[in-house]
């Protein structure tokens, strides 16, 4: 590779890393004339159309690459990636697979296959490759710090403790390697790191990222030592830091809940076309840290069901839908829109993507809270679907949202007065389907749940139409990893530590608590 071309790489590089997807498809546009046969070109060029949103132009710039080139596992796994991202799980793992037979000595494509791996919810088969990679590259950070991650979702605690504390020692101020260091155990006053949170709290940056995670960090490490008072401090000052950093509107977030719910009403549904009638998923949905995944893993413990997790397809495709609706028929709002959506294809297309993780179990979980968004239009595009609603205590699920770091989602999660007004508006909008679509949802309490586990969980079994089996209520006996911030949690049997926990903050959470009082939902 000549001089001229690795300086326009290194420059091609620079602008995918800044997101400027013009200029990098400009600049790959002009590298492909000048050198249409040379892989690391074309996996440029596939980069650049990616950030541009054109999958299959990533996917045809890819297809270029010749099996004999030292590219091409790298080539493989990208698309790998991009089936990923358009819901093709079953082709990404194919081909993940393929790359797996090619990887040779890189660590560095290790790495990336380890990524794709744990995406299709393969943890012990990326944690596999992570230590081989780990093997090959000693201390190399972003590899120690997946690997504990992954070892986390694995319940393997211990060892993701030394993988961080590897970590650590590079690089002091990794903010994730803090937040997941204190999120391994309860911390006890023998044993934990709060004094060690101050210092390179004194000492770190001031990059809102470090002061949010390691400000979370400390919060946790300081309530599992009932020291509350200086607990929310640390929460106040680590989700300000963090607001700080996201461009979120909640004005435009709860005028969209209410654009749904004033376009969806009880005749709407009724002139629906039939959706798709094949399938029988079962939807677990409600605020996050509501107990969704407790629910999720009691369901996939029993033998007719499988857990596809956080599932984002159903909003995805959805989104993809109105779209083409709307392009097709621009005379009316996207609201309008939505209603003339062809539901069957919609149900058809997720169920699809959905079998490619269930494979042929007969049943399979999709426990995206913040599905509770979309019930009438999923209820339409596949109406033997069965929702579980978990309801939890407005105050506790604030507490239990604020002290929570998301890493990007959420966006409503990190100003007190936002997260109010949002759970205001989700009560709303559970109010709403319940009305529109009586008896078609099952609310599920959960102190209920908490405090009477085997009475709840047999009415949440037959509501599914599955046969009781005991195996639900040893559901902290899974192997199967937890991929979500629950993880530590769901090892253990139903407990009932976090019902009232709110009162922990109680000074601060007043004005809350009359907000909700005012809303008419406490």
């Amino acid at each position: 590779m000549n001089a001229a071309l690795q300086e326009a790489l290194s420059r091609g590089a620079s602008l995918l890393r800044t997101g400027n997807a013009a200029d990098a498809q400009a600049l790959a546009d002009e590298l492909v004339q000048r050198y249409p046969e040379l892989p690391p070109v074309r996996l440029f060029a596939a980069d650049a159309a990616s950030l541009m949103g054109d999958r299959p132009a990533a996917i045809a710039c890819l297809d270029t690459v010749p099996a004999s080139a030292a590219e091409y596992p790298t080539a493989v796994l990208k698309k790998a990636r991009l089936y990923f991202a358009g819901g093709q799980r079953a082709e990404a793992l194919r081909l993940a697979h393929e790359a797996a037979d090619l990887v040779g000595e890189e660590p560095g494509v290790m790495h990336m296959l380890a990524g794709i791996l744990r995406d299709c919810q393969q943890a012990d088969s990326a944690r596999k490759w992570l230590e081989k990679a780990l093997e090959l590259v000693p201390g190399a950070p972003d590899i120690l710090y997946d690997l504990a991650m992954t070892e986390y979702h694995l319940n393997r605690p211990e060892e993701a403790e030394v993988h961080l504390a590897s970590l650590l020692e590079q690089l002091p101020f990794h903010a994730p390697a803090l937040h997941l260091r204190s999120a391994l155990r309860t911390q006890s006053h023998e044993r934990n790191h709060v004094d060690d949170l101050r210092g390179r709290l004194a000492e770190g940056p001031a990059d809102p990222r470090f002061v949010a995670a390691a400000n979370y960090a400390l919060a946790k490490e300081l309530e599992d030592l009932e020291r509350y008072e200086e607990s929310i401090a640390a929460l106040d000052a680590g989700a300000g830091a963090y607001r700080s950093t996201l461009n979120y509107d909640s004005d435009a977030e709860l005028s969209g809940h209410e654009g749904i719910r004033s376009v969806f009403s009880a005749e709407t549904l009724k002139e629906l076309a039939p959706g798709y009638v094949e399938e029988r998923p079962v939807f677990v949905v409600g605020m996050p840290r509501s107990g969704t995944t407790l629910v999720e893993r009691m369901l996939s413990s029993h033998s007719q069901m499988v857990s596809i997790g956080e599932f984002t397809e159903f909003p995805r495709m959805y989104g993809i839908a109105l779209h083409e609706q709307f392009s097709r028929d621009t005379s009316r709002s996207p609201s309008d829109a939505s209603l003339a959506i062809d539901f069957a294809e919609l149900g058809k297309r997720y169920s699809t993507a959905a079998r490619e993780l269930a494979g042929t179990s007969p049943g399979f979980v999709d426990k995206l809270p913040y599905n509770f968004l979309y019930c009438g239009y999923i209820l339409a595009a596949l109406p033997n679907a069965r929702i579980i609603h978990l309801r939890r205590n407005p105050l506790d699920t604030c507490y239990a949202v604020y002290k929570t770091l998301f890493f990007g989602a959420y966006g409503f999660s990190y100003d007190l007065d936002e997260l109010a007004d949002y759970i205001v508006s989700y009560h709303r909008h559970m109010a709403h389907w319940h009305a529109v679509l009586p008896g078609r949802i099952l609310d599920v309490s959960y102190e209920s749940l908490a405090h009477d586990p085997e009475a709840e969980v047999r009415k949440i079994v037959d509501w599914c139409g599955i046969p009781w089996e005991a195996s639900v209520l040893d559901f902290h006996r899974q192997d199967a990893p937890s991929m979500t911030a629950s993880a530590m949690q769901v090892r253990r049997p139903v407990y009932t530590d976090s019902i009232g926990s709110w009162r922990r903050a109680e000074a601060r959470f007043a004005t809350v608590k009359t907000r909700f009082e005012d809303a008419g939902i406490l």
